[in-house]
């Protein structure tokens, strides 16, 4: 991920909402568009979105997962969001602790990997056999 795109203010393991909402249109894009099957076998998601999401978001009952793609035409950008939900609603943004009155900050995390074109060596038994 492009840490140039997080917003100083935003928790580790966010990605703007405006980038989650081009990636998630790419990936709907590519699947009305290509006759190629989705190779994406596995997602590598950092310990840090998880504990972010537990963080700033302690009321949450779920997360969503969303598939996304940096590249409308490129599916080996494949990218999976996680979004908190609270009260059966997506929270897609929150607003700053502290802030002013309309600050928010992202709460859409992202530093997925996608196997392939990432696929960590594993030692061991593994479902990606």
């Amino acid at each position: 991920m492009n840490t140039e795109t997080t917003s100083t203010n935003d928790p580790d393991g966010t990605i703007p909402v405006e980038i989650a909402r081009e990636w998630a249109d790419n990936w709907r894009t590519y699947l009305s568009t290509s006759s190629s099957e989705f190779i994406a076998r596995s997602f590598l998601i950092p310990i840090i979105d998880f504990q972010n999401i537990m963080l700033y978001n302690p009321d949450a009952e779920a997360v969503r997962a969303f598939i996304g793609l940096e590249s409308a035409t490129d599916p080996l950008t494949a990218k999976l969001m996680l979004v908190p939900v609270e009260n059966g609603q997506e929270v897609l943004v929150k607003a700053i602790v502290g802030g002013g009155l309309g600050d928010s900050q992202s709460n859409v995390y992202d530093f997925t990997k996608a196997c392939p074109p990432e696929c960590p060596v594993t030692v061991g038994d593994t479902l990606d056999a």
